[in-house]
Protein backbone atom coordinates (compact mmCIF):
# COMPACT_ATOMS: atom_id res chain seq x y z
CA UNK A 1 0.00 0.00 0.00
CA UNK A 2 2.85 2.36 0.81
CA UNK A 3 4.91 1.47 -2.32
CA UNK A 4 1.39 2.26 -4.22
CA UNK A 5 0.83 6.14 -2.73
CA UNK A 6 4.50 6.40 -3.26
CA UNK A 7 4.33 5.30 -6.63
CA UNK A 8 1.24 7.84 -7.20
CA UNK A 9 2.65 11.11 -5.51
CA UNK A 10 5.69 10.41 -7.69
CA UNK A 11 3.52 10.40 -10.90
CA UNK A 12 1.73 13.05 -9.79
CA UNK A 13 4.89 15.09 -9.42
CA UNK A 14 6.53 14.24 -12.79
CA UNK A 15 2.89 15.38 -14.70
CA UNK A 16 3.72 18.37 -12.69
CA UNK A 17 6.99 19.15 -13.26
CA UNK A 18 6.69 18.61 -17.23
CA UNK A 19 3.41 20.62 -17.02
CA UNK A 20 5.35 23.29 -15.83
CA UNK A 21 8.49 22.64 -18.12
CA UNK A 22 5.63 22.86 -20.77
CA UNK A 23 4.77 26.63 -19.55
CA UNK A 24 8.10 27.59 -19.33
CA UNK A 25 8.65 26.42 -23.00
CA UNK A 26 5.33 28.22 -24.06
CA UNK A 27 6.53 31.43 -22.07
CA UNK A 28 9.94 31.54 -23.95
CA UNK A 29 8.69 31.36 -27.33
CA UNK A 30 8.04 34.88 -28.03
CA UNK A 31 4.80 35.67 -30.11
CA UNK A 32 4.82 37.80 -32.85
CA UNK A 33 5.63 41.13 -32.25
CA UNK A 34 3.71 43.02 -34.96
CA UNK A 35 0.55 41.54 -37.12
CA UNK A 36 0.55 39.91 -40.23
CA UNK A 37 -0.74 43.28 -42.72
CA UNK A 38 -0.46 43.61 -46.48
CA UNK A 39 -0.56 47.03 -48.72
CA UNK A 40 -2.81 46.62 -51.68
CA UNK A 41 -2.83 49.24 -54.47
CA UNK A 42 -6.00 50.10 -56.39
CA UNK A 43 -6.78 52.95 -58.98
CA UNK A 44 -9.60 54.99 -57.61
CA UNK A 45 -12.21 56.51 -59.86
CA UNK A 46 -13.98 59.22 -57.84
CA UNK A 47 -17.04 59.47 -59.88
CA UNK A 48 -18.19 55.71 -60.24
CA UNK A 49 -21.18 54.59 -59.20
CA UNK A 50 -20.19 51.29 -58.68
CA UNK A 51 -17.86 49.71 -57.64
CA UNK A 52 -14.98 52.94 -57.30
CA UNK A 53 -11.54 50.61 -56.77
CA UNK A 54 -9.78 48.55 -59.70
CA UNK A 55 -6.48 47.36 -60.85
CA UNK A 56 -5.95 46.36 -57.40
CA UNK A 57 -2.50 44.25 -56.49
CA UNK A 58 -0.95 43.30 -53.26
CA UNK A 59 2.55 45.67 -53.30
CA UNK A 60 4.20 44.08 -50.57
CA UNK A 61 2.92 40.14 -50.46
CA UNK A 62 5.50 39.57 -47.67
CA UNK A 63 5.63 37.56 -44.40
CA UNK A 64 5.55 40.36 -41.94
CA UNK A 65 3.97 43.57 -41.04
CA UNK A 66 3.70 46.13 -43.46
CA UNK A 67 1.20 49.35 -42.69
CA UNK A 68 0.67 52.88 -42.61
CA UNK A 69 0.64 53.48 -46.21
CA UNK A 70 0.85 57.80 -46.61
CA UNK A 71 2.12 59.27 -50.13
CA UNK A 72 4.01 61.35 -51.45
CA UNK A 73 3.03 64.41 -52.91
CA UNK A 74 3.78 63.47 -56.77
CA UNK A 75 2.00 60.66 -56.43
CA UNK A 76 4.88 58.47 -57.18
CA UNK A 77 5.86 56.56 -54.38
CA UNK A 78 4.16 55.74 -50.64
CA UNK A 79 6.12 55.34 -46.97
CA UNK A 80 5.21 52.93 -45.17
CA UNK A 81 5.97 51.10 -41.62
CA UNK A 82 7.78 47.83 -42.53
CA UNK A 83 8.94 45.17 -39.92
CA UNK A 84 11.92 42.87 -39.59
CA UNK A 85 10.57 40.86 -37.02
CA UNK A 86 11.74 42.60 -34.21
CA UNK A 87 11.02 46.21 -34.69
CA UNK A 88 9.83 48.48 -37.43
CA UNK A 89 11.53 51.16 -40.04
CA UNK A 90 10.16 53.09 -42.61
CA UNK A 91 10.18 52.16 -46.08
CA UNK A 92 9.24 53.23 -49.46
CA UNK A 93 7.52 51.55 -52.43
CA UNK A 94 7.62 53.23 -55.98
CA UNK A 95 4.61 52.85 -57.71
CA UNK A 96 6.02 53.00 -61.47
CA UNK A 97 9.28 50.30 -60.39
CA UNK A 98 7.68 47.92 -58.01
CA UNK A 99 10.41 49.08 -56.31
CA UNK A 100 10.66 48.76 -52.20
CA UNK A 101 13.79 51.45 -50.81
CA UNK A 102 14.71 50.95 -46.59
CA UNK A 103 14.74 54.58 -45.25
CA UNK A 104 15.64 54.15 -41.81
CA UNK A 105 17.74 51.74 -40.38
CA UNK A 106 17.33 52.14 -36.06
CA UNK A 107 16.95 49.61 -33.48
CA UNK A 108 13.94 51.66 -32.14
CA UNK A 109 10.39 51.21 -33.78
CA UNK A 110 9.23 54.14 -36.23
CA UNK A 111 5.58 54.16 -36.95
CA UNK A 112 3.16 56.65 -39.21
CA UNK A 113 5.51 58.23 -41.98
CA UNK A 114 4.62 61.57 -43.07
CA UNK A 115 6.52 62.95 -45.73
CA UNK A 116 6.53 66.63 -46.32
CA UNK A 117 5.14 68.38 -49.00
CA UNK A 118 7.75 69.04 -50.90
CA UNK A 119 9.48 65.24 -49.76
CA UNK A 120 12.41 66.83 -48.03
CA UNK A 121 11.34 65.64 -44.61
CA UNK A 122 9.59 62.84 -43.19
CA UNK A 123 8.01 63.36 -39.69
CA UNK A 124 7.37 59.73 -37.60
CA UNK A 125 6.52 58.31 -34.12
CA UNK A 126 9.46 57.23 -33.27
CA UNK A 127 10.26 54.65 -30.20
CA UNK A 128 13.00 56.58 -28.97
CA UNK A 129 11.03 58.69 -25.99
CA UNK A 130 7.40 57.72 -27.86
CA UNK A 131 7.25 61.13 -29.82
CA UNK A 132 7.43 62.77 -33.11
CA UNK A 133 10.56 62.98 -34.97
CA UNK A 134 12.08 63.85 -38.46
CA UNK A 135 14.26 63.28 -40.52
CA UNK A 136 16.23 64.55 -43.81
CA UNK A 137 16.41 62.67 -46.56
CA UNK A 138 19.62 63.75 -47.14
CA UNK A 139 20.53 62.47 -43.44
CA UNK A 140 18.02 59.30 -42.89
CA UNK A 141 20.69 58.34 -39.73
CA UNK A 142 20.47 61.74 -38.44
CA UNK A 143 16.45 62.24 -37.11
CA UNK A 144 15.50 65.13 -35.21
CA UNK A 145 13.07 65.56 -32.17
CA UNK A 146 10.24 67.63 -33.81
CA UNK A 147 8.89 68.77 -29.92
CA UNK A 148 11.86 69.36 -28.18
CA UNK A 149 10.69 73.59 -28.98
CA UNK A 150 7.62 72.87 -27.29
CA UNK A 151 8.84 71.06 -24.56
CA UNK A 152 5.96 68.71 -25.42
CA UNK A 153 7.31 65.63 -23.93
CA UNK A 154 3.68 63.79 -23.21
CA UNK A 155 3.83 60.08 -24.92
CA UNK A 156 2.34 60.68 -29.14
CA UNK A 157 0.44 57.47 -30.58
CA UNK A 158 -0.73 59.49 -33.67
CA UNK A 159 -0.41 62.31 -35.19
CA UNK A 160 -0.97 64.90 -37.97
CA UNK A 161 1.75 67.99 -38.76
CA UNK A 162 0.88 70.83 -41.17
CA UNK A 163 4.33 71.99 -42.72
CA UNK A 164 3.00 75.40 -43.55
CA UNK A 165 1.66 76.61 -39.94
CA UNK A 166 4.29 74.05 -37.81
CA UNK A 167 0.59 73.33 -36.32
CA UNK A 168 1.01 69.53 -34.73
CA UNK A 169 -2.27 67.95 -33.51
CA UNK A 170 -1.20 64.80 -31.76
CA UNK A 171 -3.46 62.17 -29.84
CA UNK A 172 -1.76 60.99 -26.55
CA UNK A 173 -0.58 57.56 -26.17
CA UNK A 174 -1.82 56.76 -22.82
CA UNK A 175 -4.03 60.00 -21.99
CA UNK A 176 -6.61 59.43 -24.82
CA UNK A 177 -6.98 63.12 -25.56
CA UNK A 178 -5.95 65.24 -28.42
CA UNK A 179 -3.72 68.25 -28.10
CA UNK A 180 -2.00 71.29 -30.60
CA UNK A 181 1.64 71.64 -30.55
CA UNK A 182 3.84 73.02 -32.69
CA UNK A 183 6.86 72.26 -34.09
CA UNK A 184 9.16 75.47 -34.02
CA UNK A 185 7.87 77.07 -30.83
CA UNK A 186 6.59 76.29 -27.11
CA UNK A 187 2.73 75.73 -27.62
CA UNK A 188 0.19 73.34 -26.03
CA UNK A 189 -3.43 73.68 -26.32
CA UNK A 190 -5.87 70.41 -24.82
CA UNK A 191 -8.30 70.07 -27.61
CA UNK A 192 -10.65 67.45 -25.67
CA UNK A 193 -10.30 63.90 -23.89
CA UNK A 194 -12.32 60.48 -24.74
CA UNK A 195 -10.26 60.86 -28.16
CA UNK A 196 -10.43 57.25 -30.19
CA UNK A 197 -7.30 56.14 -31.34
CA UNK A 198 -6.92 57.18 -34.23
CA UNK A 199 -4.55 59.31 -36.95
CA UNK A 200 -5.49 62.88 -37.32
CA UNK A 201 -5.44 64.63 -40.90
CA UNK A 202 -5.15 68.28 -41.96
CA UNK A 203 -8.36 68.73 -44.04
CA UNK A 204 -7.49 68.85 -47.72
CA UNK A 205 -7.89 72.93 -48.44
CA UNK A 206 -7.77 74.32 -44.80
CA UNK A 207 -5.65 74.26 -41.99
CA UNK A 208 -8.52 72.16 -39.72
CA UNK A 209 -7.42 69.04 -38.49
CA UNK A 210 -9.46 67.03 -38.09
CA UNK A 211 -10.26 64.25 -35.11
CA UNK A 212 -12.15 61.15 -34.08
CA UNK A 213 -14.10 61.78 -30.33
CA UNK A 214 -15.94 59.56 -28.25
CA UNK A 215 -19.38 61.55 -26.73
CA UNK A 216 -20.79 61.20 -23.42
CA UNK A 217 -23.37 59.58 -25.55
CA UNK A 218 -21.11 57.21 -26.65
CA UNK A 219 -21.33 57.91 -30.56
CA UNK A 220 -18.28 58.19 -32.01
CA UNK A 221 -18.18 60.89 -34.03
CA UNK A 222 -15.20 62.81 -36.43
CA UNK A 223 -14.22 66.24 -35.64
CA UNK A 224 -12.54 69.36 -37.21
CA UNK A 225 -10.25 71.61 -35.12
CA UNK A 226 -9.58 74.48 -36.15
CA UNK A 227 -6.00 75.87 -34.82
CA UNK A 228 -6.81 79.77 -34.62
CA UNK A 229 -10.11 79.81 -33.53
CA UNK A 230 -9.77 76.87 -31.33
CA UNK A 231 -13.81 75.68 -32.36
CA UNK A 232 -14.55 72.72 -32.93
CA UNK A 233 -17.05 71.29 -35.16
CA UNK A 234 -18.94 67.87 -36.05
CA UNK A 235 -18.38 66.35 -39.37
CA UNK A 236 -20.02 62.94 -39.20
CA UNK A 237 -20.25 59.88 -37.13
CA UNK A 238 -18.05 56.78 -37.69
CA UNK A 239 -19.58 53.97 -39.63
CA UNK A 240 -19.10 50.74 -37.43
CA UNK A 241 -16.40 50.56 -35.14
CA UNK A 242 -13.24 51.24 -36.98
CA UNK A 243 -11.71 54.56 -36.62
CA UNK A 244 -9.65 54.61 -39.29
CA UNK A 245 -10.47 56.80 -41.89
CA UNK A 246 -9.19 59.43 -44.45
CA UNK A 247 -9.13 62.57 -46.67
CA UNK A 248 -9.52 62.21 -50.61
CA UNK A 249 -8.12 65.80 -51.94
CA UNK A 250 -11.55 66.95 -52.95
CA UNK A 251 -13.13 66.94 -49.25
CA UNK A 252 -14.48 63.63 -48.99
CA UNK A 253 -14.06 61.23 -45.94
CA UNK A 254 -12.98 57.52 -46.60
CA UNK A 255 -13.63 54.14 -43.93
CA UNK A 256 -13.01 50.63 -43.94
CA UNK A 257 -16.10 48.79 -42.01
CA UNK A 258 -16.13 45.00 -41.91
CA UNK A 259 -15.10 44.69 -46.07
CA UNK A 260 -17.05 47.74 -47.30
CA UNK A 261 -14.96 50.83 -48.10
CA UNK A 262 -17.59 53.86 -47.26
CA UNK A 263 -17.38 57.19 -48.78
CA UNK A 264 -18.47 60.41 -46.43
CA UNK A 265 -19.26 63.85 -48.62
CA UNK A 266 -20.06 66.56 -47.19
CA UNK A 267 -24.20 67.90 -47.90
CA UNK A 268 -24.73 64.26 -48.95
CA UNK A 269 -27.15 61.92 -46.30
CA UNK A 270 -25.12 59.48 -44.46
CA UNK A 271 -22.31 57.20 -46.33
CA UNK A 272 -22.36 55.57 -49.32
CA UNK A 273 -20.35 51.85 -50.06
CA UNK A 274 -18.23 52.28 -52.94
CA UNK A 275 -16.52 48.79 -52.83
CA UNK A 276 -16.67 45.45 -51.53
CA UNK A 277 -12.67 44.47 -50.62
CA UNK A 278 -14.13 40.94 -50.41
CA UNK A 279 -14.79 40.98 -54.40
CA UNK A 280 -11.17 42.07 -54.15
CA UNK A 281 -9.63 39.28 -52.19
CA UNK A 282 -9.07 41.10 -49.57
CA UNK A 283 -10.17 40.82 -46.08
CA UNK A 284 -9.32 42.22 -42.25
CA UNK A 285 -8.76 45.16 -44.11
CA UNK A 286 -8.97 48.79 -41.59
CA UNK A 287 -6.69 51.18 -42.82
CA UNK A 288 -6.98 53.33 -46.27
CA UNK A 289 -4.69 55.91 -48.01
CA UNK A 290 -5.69 58.31 -50.93
CA UNK A 291 -2.84 59.78 -53.31
CA UNK A 292 -2.69 63.84 -53.29
CA UNK A 293 -4.00 63.91 -56.91
CA UNK A 294 -6.79 61.17 -56.00
CA UNK A 295 -5.74 58.76 -58.53
CA UNK A 296 -4.88 55.71 -56.13
CA UNK A 297 -6.00 54.00 -52.97
CA UNK A 298 -3.71 52.10 -50.86
CA UNK A 299 -6.09 49.66 -48.31
CA UNK A 300 -3.96 47.83 -45.58
CA UNK A 301 -5.32 44.36 -45.35
CA UNK A 302 -4.64 40.40 -45.90
CA UNK A 303 -5.36 38.10 -48.77
CA UNK A 304 -8.33 35.87 -48.52
CA UNK A 305 -6.74 32.95 -50.63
Amino acid sequence: MQISRIFLTLCASLALTSAVYAQDAEEDTPPPAFPETEIFLFDYDAGASGDALFGGQNVTERAGYDNQPYFTKDNATFLYSRDDGTQTDIWEYDIASGTHTQITRTPESEFSPTPSPDNTTISMVFERNNSIWHLGRSAPEAPKWSLEAAGVTEPVGYFARNYTTGDILYWSRYGFNVALTSADKPAYHFISGHAVPATPHVIPGSEEISFVHRQTNEQVWIKAFNPKTKAIRPLTPIVGSNANYTWTPNGAILQIEGTEVHRWRDGAEGWEVIADLSDHGIASANRIAVSPDGKRIAVVGLPTG
